[in-house]
């Protein structure tokens, strides 16, 4: 993935947007190196800022069929009068559109999509860089968290797409529900990593302002006092809960999905079981539709039938073959394993059919 450049957007207006709320920023999109290889000293050294934030990043964003999951950090940084910047380093992002994958490509800056998940929760802005910095990082800290109740939409979809399939409702297979709980475990495992990280770092307060890191502001009631500390570490204090609150709940989440994981691999058991079961009576009726007919012809001799050129000689012959056929068939689908429909008795029936079509063909060609 590179780096993309960056562009001036709206951010945190709301949606849709409300007067007095929001901000002017710099937005790029770029890759996000491997957690256990913090990068955040070299990202604040390099950006000259006065103040410098990271939150967790967790966005949902897209219709139905076509959404896409976004997992990284948001960098926040403003120098002295300058507009703030925003870098969205983007760890993973996940498509739905034929089933949920990872992406490999980088989202570009200009995405729409990408662009209007930042628009929420509305916030207003005023006071110097510091105090800028510090609200819209608690800003897209409790915009991430709120993501997570979607993210929670997705496991429920999961949940009912696999009720569907063990219902007989739908036709889609398990093995593609199986994956998307696989790949959403992983997506959720990722986000959670970056909401403890950031809350453990305090959204990386450390690096520019040690004492309001060191305060222990998280820990701290509402009515402790703050002492010489700045009136937005209150702020601070809301944006590192919203990260404690967040691992809380995705923990929770990947919990319940590696509850259903496991339940699919007890119904994927299950179902190659009754499959297997299935296939052994499919070739039971058919060992019977060929036996059965043999059978009736060997008692009774066909020798008085043929050739079959009247149809007084074809139903006198065919006749009990067909019910004896269509009794042993019929009665084997009814306790075949799982739902039965019309459209088994159906087929079944037009396989007899076809039997008998066969052996009527046969009599009509024997010689006389």
């Amino acid at each position: 993935m590179h780096e993309a450049p960056e562009n001036g957007h709206q951010v945190l207006q709301g949606r849709p947007p409300r007067s007095g709320y929001g901000t002017e920023a710099r937005i790029s999109v770029v890759p996000l190196a491997d957690p256990w290889e913090d990068g955040e000293r070299e990202a604040f050294e390099a950006s000259g800022s006065d103040a410098f934030m990271v939150a967790p990043l967790l966005r949902v964003v897209g219709e139905p069929g076509r959404r896409r999951l976004f997992v990284g950090r948001v960098r926040v940084s403003a120098r002295g009068q300058e507009r703030p910047r925003v870098s969205l380093a983007l760890q993973a992002v996940w498509s739905e559109a034929g089933g949920w994958r990872e992406e490999t490509e980088l989202p570009s800056p200009a995405d729409d999509a990408l662009i209007a998940s930042l628009a929420k929760p509305a916030h207003g802005f005023d006071g110097d860089a510091a105090r800028v910095v510090v609200t819209m990082a608690k800003a897209f800290a409790e915009g991430s968290r709120n993501e997570v109740l979607r993210l929670r939409g997705l496991r429920y979809e999961l949940e009912r797409g696999i009720a569907d399939q063990l219902a007989g409702r739908s036709d889609t297979a398990l093995r593609p529900l199986l994956a998307a709980a696989v790949e959403l475990a992983t997506a959720v495992g990722r986000a959670r990593d970056q909401a403890v990280q950031a809350a453990r770092q305090g959204l990386w307060i450390w690096l520019w302002h040690a004492d309001v890191y060191l305060a222990d502001l998280p820990h701290m009631k509402e009515s402790a006092p703050t002492g010489e500390l700045p009136e937005w570490a209150v702020t601070y204090r809301a944006g590192v809960r919203h990260c404690a609150a967040m691992d809380t709940e995705l923990a929770e989440e990947a919990s319940r999905l590696h509850s259903l994981l496991n339940s699919m691999s007890t119904f994927a058991i299950a179902q190659g079981s009754e499959a297997q079961d299935r296939f052994t009576l499919v070739v039971g009726v058919g060992a019977a539709l060929v036996a059965l007919p043999a059978l009736v012809l060997t008692l009774y001799g066909a020798a008085p039938f043929l050739p079959m050129n009247s149809f007084d000689r074809a139903w006198r012959a065919l006749l009990p073959i067909g019910i004896t056929a269509l009794t042993a068939a019929l009665v084997a689908i009814r306790w075949m394993p799982g739902r039965t429909s019309a459209r088994h008795y159906a087929a079944t029936a037009a396989v007899v059919l076809g039997l008998l079509s066969v052996l009527l063909l046969a009599g009509v060609l024997v010689p006389g």
